[in-house]
């Protein structure tokens, strides 16, 4: 069975859709869909609790450096807005029920004609990406979960190749270990997979990073959640001169710096 695909993992991630039990034999044996829904969980609660906290837009640099991390096209080189994204959920509204008031409850089309049949799943699998995608925007996580799961270009069948692994040793205070390796896809997409043998705790959020050899310099590819996860590595980031995986525990005080609180680190063999 190939991966899950994106849309259907979002559905699962804001309880909309159950899966067959073909498709959670697969979820328990991959780590990559895993993570991915995970990731995915962790925004939808995030952005669902984030009724009293007070808005920041990102700053334009923020959406440039995932824009040239990712290789996205020129077409979305423009930073994305709530705004722009609350009036494109508009659009699908119309799109689905061509001059309906859906407000009102009118369903009806032109002329009084009913309007076009749009199938439930359908709809739901068109805008599900909108109020998720502006949920991650809005709480400020866009370069972390968002850079990690949401943003990344669409996952190939193409078979990946290890180039380089790490045993993660824990550092004082914890008892945690676990392994890293990188993989690298037919199209040049790399991601590393973090593994810990032992769940270091529930308690916190936890960050994989990438540093340099003296930890004088580090890039945040995205958030740990339970003992597995794949993130991608952007595009320009030399893993030569970044071969340290470190997994932080990192406190709920927005504060995006590195907590300075590492559980587990190692360095990757092969590069």
């Amino acid at each position: 069975m190939t991966h899950l695909d994106r849309d259907t993992l979002a559905l699962v991630a804001l309880a909309e859709l159950d899966l067959s039990p073909a498709e959670h034999e697969h979820l328990a044996g991959c780590p990559g869909c895993t993570g991915e829904l995970d990731a995915l969980r962790r925004t939808v609660l995030i952005g669902r609790s984030a009724g009293s906290v007070d808005l920041v837009t990102p700053a334009d640099a923020v959406w440039g450096r995932i824009h040239s991390a990712l290789g996205l096209s020129d077409a979305v080189a423009a930073p994305p807005r709530l705004a722009e994204v609350e009036v494109a959920h508009g659009d699908l509204a119309e799109a689905a029920h061509p001059g309906a008031d859906l407000a009102n409850g009118d369903t009806t089309g032109p002329a009084g004609e009913p309007a076009p049949v749009v199938h439930l799943d359908q709809r739901r699998r068109r805008s599900a990406w909108l109020p998720v995608a502006a949920a991650a925007c809005a709480v400020g996580i866009i370069g972390g979960i968002v850079g990690g799961a949401w943003w990344q270009s669409t996952r190939a069948p193409a078979p990946e190749t290890v180039i380089a692994q790490a045993q993660l040793d824990a550092l004082p205070g914890w008892a945690a270990s676990g392994s890293a390796s990188v993989e690298e896809f037919a199209d040049g997409r790399r991601e590393v997979v973090v593994d810990l043998a032992d769940d270091a705790g529930d308690d916190g959020l936890r960050e994989v990073w990438l540093l340099t050899a003296d930890a004088t310099g580090l890039v945040s590819v995205g958030l740990l959640d339970g003992a597995t996860g794949r993130f991608s590595i952007p595009a320009g980031i030399d893993l030569a001169e970044f071969p340290v995986v470190d997994v932080s525990a990192e406190p709920t005080d927005g504060n995006p710096a590195h907590s300075g609180d590492s559980i587990v680190r190692g360095t990757l063999a092969g590069l």
